[in-house]
């Protein structure tokens, strides 16, 4: 049997009709007053109620929004585009299903207006963009757990002080997790106890207790603990600890809501976060200890070089002044005078010794761009008032990097203290100079010399230390010497470094 649709505008409604019922989205009309009459099958499937159950009415609006003011809000939007010819374009809007479930739509709406140009009613497609907001959220989540990582991972990483990554870190914590307060306890080496190195939003009667974070502390892992109540809502303790290379250093320990507000998800990124914090403590006490083995290492470098030379110099002293005394009691004062000469030297000697100890006890202050002026220190400092005869010769030079200039002075230093400690030497001059192309500095002293060949199989002295920071620098490293000649160390360094 066929259908006659004799007058146009039921032809066109019917193929309208049609049309909504077979494509793909969601698609309902709606008159004036609201009422659904057209629902389509995607409608019936997404929002799991039939066709049978809303067309003529519109109750539907109350059950896909049971929220009072959301549903005064539709409603108002879609009375708008009746009155003033308006559309709606991609509006999202969260729907409650038959399930109870709950749904994100994409919604398009355009008014239906007859051959008068009156307004009847809208038509709207509505898709279904529940799994890509999902999928929105779970990726900016992530971006601002990563966000969060990064922030903590620059800070552990840029500042050495230790209260002050807690300070930010904590700050950073309870903004992230929505905490109304937090403590960080740091473990004490000697004592084993669990001291509050910074504490937020937290008053002295609300510390959790100590139980608690010393169970945190040895299980190695999240702990809950029941705190009290506060505006009709359970407030417990959440303590992580904070682990690097399998040893805990102290524990997390946030005030919180109720678990459930917890996610397994944000638990493990206060893990990840607390480890960092972990790492940040260990490389500080490893830095600290690094320091310690080197005051020892210094210390015992300079009883070795006062055993060396200083302690050796003053026995030397005590046994020409013994050996002096004995031969004036016996009236040998030609051999006298002999012994004192040589006492005088060795008095001299150790004076040097240390003159050069003192100042290398001093902490190293170089500055770039004064190395003219560090040269000119050392030199007034340790062989003027040693004895020497010290001069400093210089040309103008050009603009030199901060890692040139550090080499150069490192190699005078160590050609200086070969002069102090083996050279004998009256006189020391350190000559630096620029032609153009290269730096050329020469220490020279009027001092016993030495086999050069001798020296370098035996490895002393430091030459080979300047030889290895001249070629680092690019440059060349020649010594001149022989016995009772004196020496001369040159080294020639390219300034394009």
């Amino acid at each position: 049997m066929k259908r006659h649709l004799s007058p146009p505008n039921a032809l066109r409604e019917y193929y309208a009709e049609t049309l909504i019922q077979s494509i793909n989205v969601w698609g309902n009309v709606c008159d004036r007053d609201l009422n659904i009459l057209v629902w389509n099958p995607t409608a019936e499937r997404t929002s799991g109620y039939s066709r049978e159950e809303v067309i003529g009415h519109a109750a539907v609006w109350d059950w896909l929004y049971p929220d009072v003011d959301m549903r005064t809000n539709i409603k108002s939007m879609a009375s708008q585009v009746l009155v003033e010819d308006g559309i709606i374009h991609e509006l999202e809007t969260q729907i409650t299903c038959k399930d109870r479930s709950h749904k994100t739509i994409a919604w398009y709406s355009v008014p239906l207006i007859d051959s008068d140009d009156h307004i009847q009613g809208f038509i709207t497609f509505g898709y279904d963009v529940t799994d890509r907001k999902i999928a929105e959220r779970a990726l900016q989540k992530a971006h601002n757990e990563l966000h969060i990582l990064y922030e903590i991972a620059a800070l552990t990483s840029e500042v050495k002080d230790l209260n002050l990554i807690f300070e930010r870190a904590l700050d950073r914590i309870l903004a992230a997790i929505r905490s109304t307060g937090g403590i960080i306890y740091l473990c004490d080496d000697h004592s084993d106890m669990m001291n509050i190195s910074i504490i937020r939003g937290i008053e002295n009667d609300q510390l959790p207790e100590e139980a608690h974070i010393r169970h945190a502390f040895e299980a190695g892992q999240p702990v809950f603990s029941y705190y009290g109540h506060l505006d009709e809502q359970i407030l417990q303790y959440l303590s992580i600890p904070m682990r690097a290379k399998g040893q805990v250093y102290g524990v997390i320990s946030l005030l919180v809501y109720q678990r459930t507000q917890i996610s397994s998800e944000e638990i493990a990124l206060l893990t990840s976060i607390a480890d960092q914090i972990g790492i940040a403590v260990e490389n500080t006490r490893l830095y600290e200890q690094s320091k310690q083995l080197a005051i020892s290492e210094d210390r015992r470098k300079l009883a070795r070089d006062l055993h060396d030379s200083v302690t050796q110099s003053l026995y030397c002293l005590t046994l020409f002044a013994e050996a002096g005394q004995r031969l004036m009691r016996m009236g040998d004062h030609e051999r006298v005078e002999k012994y004192l000469e040589r006492l005088g030297k060795t008095a001299q000697d150790a004076l040097r010794e240390m003159r050069l100890l003192l100042y290398e006890l001093r902490p190293l202050e170089f500055h770039s761009g004064k190395l003219i002026e560090a040269i000119q220190q050392r030199l007034d400092a340790v062989e003027r008032r040693a004895g020497l005869s010290a001069h400093l010769i210089t040309t103008p030079l050009p603009t030199l990097t901060p890692r040139l200039e550090e080499g150069i002075y490192h190699i005078t230093l160590e050609a200086l203290n070969n002069v102090l400690k083996h050279s004998h030497s009256s006189v020391v001059s350190v000559d630096l100079t620029h032609n153009g192309e290269a730096i050329t500095l020469r220490i020279n002293d009027h001092g016993l010399g030495f086999s050069t060949v001798e020296a370098q199989s035996a490895g002393g002295m430091g030459l080979s230390n300047m030889r290895e920071r001249a070629e680092e620098l690019g440059g060349t490293l020649s010594i001149v010497s022989s016995p009772q000649e004196g020496t001369q160390v040159c080294v020639i360094l390219p300034t394009g470094l």
